[in-house]
């Protein structure tokens, strides 16, 4: 149910505030803002009849950071004090629409020529998540984006990882180059022996499929490491068949 309009100046009396939160945030952007003034102004639109500085702030408060505040999740959220399912939702969606809104920004036919627009491309589509997922990207042999799918939700490492959901898309999307991608949700962006195993027993099965994988990126939080530019597994995305990726496309980063 929505919020009933108060029968006293409540709303009167924080109306001249909220407008001037309204035109400093037009006039100046959302860097002119801390954190819980955000929260602040984002709630208007849930709560029309209250008061939301206070909120604002508990959130902040009991999250940590904004940031944190838009990765929380529905259930998460109702834990604080004061928030409705109203506000819940609101900060559910702005959070996931944060997220879609960085994903799209790569269309379908956008050139990932090298590590770092490959990594940029696919932090956002581990941003929030709590658990380990794993990331196919298609491409052509210019580096040209077909597709990027969630092929698993568990660790590349897992035993219940199976190669063939992954082939079968690559197959599907008609691709001559892939990457592979996880997260670590609560770590670092690094590898681990078994996830360097699995990477090379992965490019062997889609070499006889005469597809390249060309990079394993980890991701944690913003960051994110390339197994291909990391050394000693270095050549586990050496080939002879297809030049390197970087060396595909004059476009620069």
């Amino acid at each position: 149910m929505g919020e009933k309009k108060p029968t006293g100046g409540s709303e009167v009396s924080h109306g001249g505030h909220r407008q001037r939160m309204k035109e400093r945030f037009l006039k100046n952007g959302l860097e002119s803002l801390n954190g819980h003034e955000v929260l602040e102004l984002l709630l208007y639109y849930a709560l029309p009849y209250r008061d939301t500085n206070d909120l604002g702030h508990r959130l902040e408060d009991d999250f940590g950071s904004l940031v944190n505040v838009l990765d929380a999740s529905y259930v998460d959220l109702q834990q604080v004090a004061g928030v409705t399912p109203h506000v819940a939702t609101l900060l559910t969606l702005c959070g996931q629409l944060a997220h879609r809104y960085q994903k799209e920004r790569y269309a379908v036919g956008q050139l990932l020529h090298n590590t770092a627009a490959l990594g940029r491309f696919l932090v956002p589509y581990f941003a929030g998540k709590k658990e380990e997922s794993v990331m196919l990207v298609s491409m052509d042999n210019r580096g040209k984006l077909l597709n990027a799918t969630r092929v698993f939700e568990g660790s590349v490492n897992s035993a219940q990882f199976n190669y063939r959901v992954a082939v079968q898309q690559a197959l599907r999307d008609n691709a001559t180059v892939v990457a592979l991608a996880h997260n670590h949700p609560n770590g670092h962006a690094t590898f681990s022996d078994a996830d360097k195993n699995t990477t090379r027993s992965f490019a062997q099965v889609l070499d006889l499929l005469e597809i390249r994988l060309i990079d394993h990126i980890v991701v944690s939080g913003t960051d994110y490491t390339s197994m291909a530019e990391s050394g000693d597994a270095a050549s586990v995305f050496s080939s002879d068949r297809l030049p390197p990726l970087k060396a595909v496309a004059s476009v620069k980063d």
